[in-house]
């Protein structure tokens, strides 16, 4: 009934076998049954053809064959592909789509996996199906990163930002930890440079130029120098404290900061520090070095390794159990304006006017004011400890309760001497007692147990002879230095020496009844004497 021409045309020929066919609908059923189901049916024609039927052959339908056509983005960036399925033709063949892909200019992000995937959708699709599906895509170029630098130590700008937490969770505003501190060769900062990015590409080969990241400046500030390839660190020269610099940072080997408060919090740092103004109460400041503070001090703690220099004054209260709210202490000397219910203590303490009700322990010496002009006063308080003292005037007209002791550092060495013959008295008493144990270590029977015991006794023996040996030694050395150091003791006072003040100097005591007028006080023949100066 249907034949296939050469064009891939199906034929309905009518002969004397084949007897015309009753309807459409009658040709479109045996279509539908026979080989050429799947071949495109000319619906139209065929309905037109048998509305008058007068022909011998009729032409009903077409055999197409899978076709494949590819469309390009306006931006260029993708490529999809239409596949119309086959009307009972051929599939379309890998090798056929990858011809027609390349006829499109398809030349980069082609992907066979996306063209296999839509090929592979024919075999289940109806006849002249459209099947549609990137098969290529194209790369956006990707930006340069920006340069950057790395901040490889904490600033003192970073370290305010951070206050202590404490045990108890809660913070403390003023505790912001220590200043960081770095040597020569310390790594400040990293210079991460920008970078070029990655070039794009769309699905014609054509390239996308990607943006290159913006580079930012690391310049070398004063204590630092840039290192490594491409001069990529940033180093400390000197030791300091590393400071946040336009372009990077500097090493102070000085840290320099205007007040110490709530703001700054803490001063904690492994070199000098200067206050150009004040220090707030509460606060507290810790230096390797020294310490200068052009202003005053209330109620704070300073501890220097170095020496501390105050230009102000120091101003504190009395606590509970005789405790003072200031406390000003160094390993160096400590020089101050005047100050009140403060303690002080360092190796030189030098106080320009006026001590009241102050605790100083000065290693050496201590004085207050001006020793050609006299004009220095120490009112109430207690001189816990120094070797000579000059000061214009102690205590009051009304008798202020003040305390002066000299040369305790003699006292503890006496207190150690007498430790040693102490020492001396035990192993003395130690040897008796051996002695006793050697007779009795005679009578024992047992030859080897007697043996290893006189061993024993013979050991202790000659440790306690040899303490006994040692020990005077060592105590003639310390009262040689007591005598020198009790010798050397001397309170001068250049003004006047008033009542009520309580005068130690090692373990002789004095304590005035009256105003005494410029005079030195030392120890002569076992007792404190005063030597009154003529004028």
């Amino acid at each position: 009934m249907f034949t296939l021409n050469n064009e891939n045309q199906v034929v309905l020929t009518v002969s004397e076998q084949t007897p015309m066919p009753p309807s459409a609908d009658f040709v479109f059923q045996a279509l539908a049954n026979s080989d050429f189901a799947d071949c495109y049916v000319l619906t139209k024609e065929v309905k037109e053809a048998f509305r008058d039927p007068d022909f011998d052959e009729l032409i009903v339908a077409e055999k197409h064959d899978a076709t494949l056509t590819v469309s390009v983005s306006e931006d260029k960036m993708a490529a999809t592909a239409v596949l119309t399925t086959a009307y009972g033709g051929e599939l379309m063949s890998m090798e056929q789509a990858v011809e027609i892909i390349k006829q499109a200019n398809i030349t980069r992000g082609y992907k066979q996996v996306w063209l296999e995937s839509l090929l592979g959708k024919q075999f289940e699709a109806m006849p002249g199906k459209e099947l549609s599906g990137v098969i290529a895509k194209g790369q956006i170029p990707i930006a340069g990163k920006n340069g950057s630098l790395e901040k490889n130590v904490q600033t003192l700008a970073d370290r305010v930002r951070q206050p202590k937490r404490r045990e108890d969770g809660s913070v403390d505003m003023r505790d912001f930890g220590a200043l960081a501190s770095v040597k020569p060769g310390d790594t400040l900062m990293t210079h991460h440079f920008a970078t070029l990015g990655k070039d794009g590409f769309n699905v014609l080969g054509e390239t996308l130029k990607a943006k290159p990241g913006d580079e930012v400046k690391l310049i070398a500030g004063d204590g630092t120098e840039l290192s490594g390839t491409d001069d990529k660190y940033l180093v400390a020269t000197i030791a300091g404290v590393p400071v946040d610099d336009k372009y990077g940072m500097r090493v102070d080997d000085v840290f320099t900061i205007p007040n110490v408060d709530v703001k700054s919090g803490h001063i904690d740092f492994d070199g000098s520090v200067i206050i150009t103004e004040n220090i707030e109460p509460g606060m507290k400041v810790t230096a390797k070095g020294d310490i200068t503070v052009f202003g005053s001090v209330e109620s704070a703690e300073l501890n220097a390794t170095g020496s501390i220099e105050i230009k102000e004054g120091c101003l504190g209260h009395h606590k509970e159990n005789d405790e003072l709210s200031n406390k000003i202490s160094c390993e160096g000397n400590l020089t101050i304006s005047y100050a009140q219910y403060t303690y002080l203590s360092g190796n030189q303490v030098k106080i320009k006017s006026q001590a009241s009700h102050c605790h100083i322990k000065a290693k050496n010496e201590l004085m207050i004011g001006n020793p050609e002009k006299g004009d220095g006063k120490l009112i109430g308080g207690k001189v816990l400890d120094a070797k000579t003292m000059i000061c214009g005037e102690v205590g009051t007209d009304k008798g202020a309760h003040t305390e002066i002791h000299l040369g305790h550092a003699a006292v503890l060495l006496k207190n150690r001497t007498d430790e040693i013959f102490e020492q001396v008295r035990l192993c003395n008493q130690q040897l008796e007692a051996l002695e006793s144990e050697f007779d009795k270590a005679l009578s024992i029977e047992d030859a080897d147990k007697q043996q290893n015991l006189l061993i024993e006794i013979s050991d202790k023996q000659n440790l306690n002879e040899q303490l006994i040996e040692l020990l005077p030694n060592k105590a003639a050395k310390l009262e040689r230095a007591i005598h020198m150091l009790r010798d050397y003791c001397y309170l001068e006072v250049q003004k006047a020496l008033h009542s009520n003040v309580e005068l130690r100097i090692f373990n002789k005591v004095l304590k005035t009844a009256r105003t005494y007028p410029p005079l030195t006080a030392r120890i002569d023949k076992n007792k404190i004497e005063l030597e009154f100066k003529t004028t």
